[in-house]
């Protein structure tokens, strides 16, 4: 009886087990079977137009053409704008255009302004680099570069100095040179301006400027770009405005503080073109005067002269008639009016007179100015009293 109820135990426990349902054959498989990855076909989408591609590289974003291929598309790996992105940089690309279209161009001196900084030249000391006087560059009909300066910064032709410039990525550039060409000393009727010849490789990354044909009218404004002593860079002088300009000379007045734009001298001075109207010579003390030099008179006696090899001379003339010339470092110093028993009537230190001069209409300067009277001209070299020439009024 024992014997009978262990195999009826048996038996119940086999069938609960076996009672249990299965995987079938066919679930094992797919349950066995590598599990892939199944991509849905992306809709198809057209080439980028060049204009959206313009403006997404704007934007910042990458866009790239998608080639149709079937029911899929390929992006070659870079990320491909959705078509609201693309209509909204199209829309980005228009509106820039139209405001391209209605911003205002830049003016003929705004252009020049831009690369400024590789038209301007310092003049430092050959061995101590210090500063001693600003300048620009220009060039000639020739085709040779020259560095503008003021005669009275750095003296006579033949003296030894040094020009540093800068290139376009700000770096500066060394030229150690010899003056070649001065004339005039500080004075507002003399051509107080030098010019030394630079290097062929400064060709490289000078940017020369343009010389104005005319003197400024009456009230014209100006502006100056040079290297002050207190700063060490580049700054600009705006809202000069012309007093007049007459003969060698541009006098000017402006509300800047003059005293910290010493070492301005041999700026240019530019024209609402852009051009050199004026070398800049100085200002008057405890006054809103400021005065350059006539550029285009100045450069074309001391460039032709140079390249022609000839000496630089300057002729004065009174009412038709040549009264005396000027060599090269020579210039008016003062001039005396004096009756015809010499008795002084009258004097002028032509180098800080703001008024009008012209040798050729001397009733500006001396208006008492009758026939039989006489004026003694002081000629300054090297900022030196040279010599005294007398000439009776006829």
């Amino acid at each position: 009886m024992k014997w009978f109820l262990s195999l009826l135990c048996i038996a119940v426990s086999l069938s609960s087990v076996f009672g249990q349902k299965l995987p079938s054959k066919k679930m094992a498989e797919e349950l066995l079977r590598p599990q892939q990855i199944v991509q849905k076909a992306l809709p198809a989408r057209l080439a980028v137009p060049p204009a959206i591609r313009g403006a997404a590289r704007t934007a910042g974003y990458a866009v790239q053409s998608v080639k149709k291929e079937g029911n899929a598309t390929s992006s070659e790996g870079r990320p491909v704008l959705s078509p609201e992105a693309s209509a909204y940089l199209e829309r980005l690309a228009a509106r820039r255009a139209a405001d391209a279209k209605s911003a205002p161009a830049l003016t003929p001196l705004q252009e020049v302004e831009k690369n400024i900084r590789q038209s301007l030249v310092e003049i430092v000391g050959r061995a101590t680099g210090e500063l001693m006087g600003s300048g620009f560059v220009v060039r000639s009909g020739s085709g040779t570069l020259y560095a503008v300066a003021s005669y009275h910064v750095v003296g006579h032709a033949g003296n030894a100095l040094a020009v540093r410039m800068y290139d376009a990525e700000g770096n500066p550039v060394f030229y150690p040179c010899v003056l070649v060409s001065a004339s005039g000393s500080y004075g507002i009727n003399a051509p107080d301006a030098a010019i030394i010849a630079l290097p062929a490789r400064a060709a490289r990354h000078a940017k020369p400027l343009k010389v104005a044909y005319g003197l400024p009218a009456s009230n014209a404004t100006l502006v100056t770009w040079g290297i002050p002593y207190a700063v060490g860079r580049a700054i600009r002088v705006g809202d000069l405005r012309v007093q007049h300009a007459e003969s060698f000379k541009i006098v000017m007045h402006s509300q800047q503080e003059a005293n910290h734009l010493r070492g301005l001298c041999g700026s240019p001075v530019l024209n609402e073109e852009g051009k050199v109207a004026g070398i800049f010579s100085g200002h008057k003390e405890g006054e809103d005067l400021f005065f350059a030099v006539n550029a285009r008179k100045a450069l074309d006696w001391l460039i032709s002269n140079y390249e022609s090899r000839r000496q630089a001379t300057l002729t004065f003339k009174l009412h038709g008639r040549t009264i005396f010339t000027l060599q090269a470092g020579e210039t008016i110093g003062k001039v005396r009016h004096l009756d015809e028993l010499g008795r002084p009537l009258a004097e002028v230190y032509v180098p800080r007179y703001d008024g009008a001069f012209d040798l050729e209409h001397l009733e500006g300067l001396f208006p008492d100015i009758k026939p039989a009277d006489r004026l003694d001209f002081e000629i300054v070299k090297h900022r030196f009293v040279d010599r005294v020439i007398s000439v009776e009024i006829l």
